[in-house]
């Protein structure tokens, strides 16, 4: 004690009593409720997780459960050699048949139901876009296929990173957005889900790095974020094969760090907007941008097909719009990954990939289908299964087709509906038959034909009302024949109202509609027509719709895509009879059909 005393200039009683009161601000059971609190999420959450396998139980990867109905998460590369139905297993120790659904190839998703009950145990999703470095983590899979009752296996970690983008590693497989973790992720954890400490789902866990190839957890994971995922999950339930979106312009990092615009194409809806080579893209998807790596990252979370918001900055101010986002690779069928792939090493980038090849190997006998689902599978070219889309489609447009019942004769007849806007700027009435639309506004006429439909017969002021109103007319026909493919797509933000709804794609020649529904009416809110390339869409919106000769609304907007602002026009009569209206060289033509 003295030569303590001597040294450290205190004694070793005076150490004692330092230290006790931090042993005494630490309970002895804070260690023991924290490890019970995991015990108890863990017992929690791992009823939710799936053992996925091929029919006859080679290989096999993890999954999650998302709803009481059996529809569950897993990646893409655990699902593509597994065939059209497969088997799941739960931790109660039973194995349930499971058919594929959709397939998203470029984010390594695939969805899959699970059959035999409506009752599934399923998580419940947090916000991967708040889930911070350093964050706990719990990474519940099936590595190895270690557990023959399906208990999951479970790791445990903290978030080492978040918004991470990572190539595609010579494949199509693109992680955009993505939470790295340094729970130990091994070949079977793929398709697994990811909680965070409370046991709310954040991601999938897909992709790792592994030392030299040697199949060694190097303690660097990837997981697809939650919201990502919930952006595709409609989509991926209508049994599409499901694309990512891209621009028609692109960008890169500038010298003072500003992400700056690189080439936009001349006949793309941003170049129309004003986007011009050397404008700065202040933010996409409602996201600043610091890099060219962040406009990707984000890019990366959203389907093809959907409007995207973005910022831009010039000399002339700041400029906001919206752009439909384009199919990155239009995959016709789903594309093949190969058994083996070699590492691909960039800087930063080391050996990643998906366990390093598909988890479940292609196995080229067909396996044998339960007899009492067989029904569930329907193969059709761009699609995954064509069976859940025509559930979505019957899910919509029977009830549309019910509302629209007893007015056979009327809505095959023309209309013509007079409206004028609320300030009494605007008056005038649309003319809509078999034949075409009329359009008559004091002493001006537009005629737009069924056949040969050009955006020179709209009028600038209400653009694309009258090819927007032969789509309207056509679909409560409620004769599907009469296009060349109607197609459930999913949900979607619908701009610039924000409302949540669910998207029917028609294809009526070359003309392309997108007709948008909501829970609220078996009628649709709106209707966004693409009459031909290099030209704005028509986006037309329906308000406080009525039930007179035939089904109209009380308003009718006109979106504008410069301003992203609605222009009401007020419906004030609606009568069904023969009319004739002018053409634009003053011509009589019959709307009539």
């Amino acid at each position: 004690m003295a030569l303590l005393n001597a040294i450290f200039g205190f004694s070793l009683t005076a150490v004692l009593l330092c230290t006790q009161p931090v042993l005494a601000d630490a309970p002895s059971g804070t260690v023991v409720e924290r490890q019970q609190r995991r015990v108890e999420t863990i017992a929690r959450i791992a009823p939710s997780v799936v053992c996925v396998m091929p029919p006859g139980g080679q290989g096999g990867g993890s999954g999650v459960l998302i709803s009481a109905d059996g529809f569950a998460i897993s990646n893409y590369h655990v699902t593509s050699g597994s065939g059209n139905f497969m088997k799941c297993g739960l931790n109660n120790g039973k194995l349930y048949d499971a058919v594929i659904v959709g397939i998203d190839p470029t984010g390594d998703i695939a969805l899959i139901k699970l059959l035999g009950r409506d009752d599934f145990p399923f998580c419940t999703p947090g916000d991967s876009d708040h889930v911070q470095t350093g964050d706990e983590v719990l990474a519940l899979g099936n590595p190895f296929l270690l557990a023959a009752d399906f208990t999951p296996t479970v790791t445990y970690g903290i978030v080492s990173g978040v918004h991470r983008y990572q190539y595609p590693a010579g494949t199509f497989l693109e992680y955009t957005d993505c939470i790295q973790i340094d729970a130990s992720i091994n070949p079977g954890n793929s398709g697994g889900p990811l909680f965070d400490i409370d046991g709310r789902w954040i991601g999938i866990n897909g992709r790792a790095s592994f030392e030299k190839r040697g199949r060694i957890n190097s303690g660097a994971a990837y997981a697809i974020s939650v919201r990502q995922i919930l952006l595709f999950i409609d989509h991926l339930k209508s049994g599409r094969i499901v694309d990512h979106g891209r621009t028609d312009f692109t960008v890169g990092t500038a010298a003072d760090g500003l992400v700056e615009v690189q080439e936009v194409s001349e006949i793309s809806e941003a170049w129309r907007r004003g986007l011009r080579p050397g404008d700065e893209l202040v933010s996409f998807g409602k996201r600043a941008l610091t890099s060219a790596n962040d406009f990707k990252t984000i890019l990366g979370i959203f389907p093809a097909g959907i409007r995207v918001p973005m910022t831009s900055r010039n000399r002339d101010g700041v400029h906001r719009s919206t752009v439909r986002l384009l199919p990155l690779h239009g995959f016709d069928s789903a594309p093949q990954l190969p058994e083996k792939r070699k590492p691909q090493k960039r800087p930063g980038n080391p050996d990643e990939d998906p366990d390093g090849e598909p988890d479940s190997p292609h196995d080229e006998a067909k396996p044998e289908i339960p007899e009492q689902y067989a029904h569930l599978f329907k193969e059709k070219k761009a699609f995954t299964n064509f069976y859940f889309n025509e559930l979505n489609l019957g899910r919509l447009l029977d009830p549309l087709q019910e509302s629209l019942a007893g007015s056979e004769s009327n809505r095959t007849a023309t209309w013509s509906i007079s409206w004028k806007s609320p300030n009494g700027g605007i008056a005038g009435d649309l003319i809509v038959g078999t034949e075409g639309a009329g359009l008559r506004t004091g002493e001006d006429n537009w005629h737009q034909p069924i056949e040969d439909q050009h955006p020179s017969n709209e009028a600038a002021s209400l653009w694309g009302v009258l090819s927007a109103a032969l789509q309207w007319h056509r679909l409560f026909q409620t004769d599907l024949d009469l296009f060349s493919e109607v197609v459930y797509v999913g949900t979607e933000s619908l701009a610039p109202s924000g409302r949540l709804v669910e998207t029917v794609f028609i294809q009526d020649g070359a003309i392309e509609s997108r007709w948008y529904f909501t829970a609220e009416s078996p009628l649709p809110i709106g209707v966004d027509v693409m009459m031909s390339a290099g030209f704005d869409e028509a986006r037309i919106r329906f308000d406080g719709w009525e039930h007179g000769t035939i089904p109209s609304p009380r308003r009718i907007g006109i979106v504008d895509s410069e301003t992203e602002q609605i222009q009401w026009l007020t419906v004030e009569a609606v009568d069904v009879k023969s009319r004739a209206v002018k053409d634009n060289a003053g011509n009589q033509e019959p709307a009539a059909p």
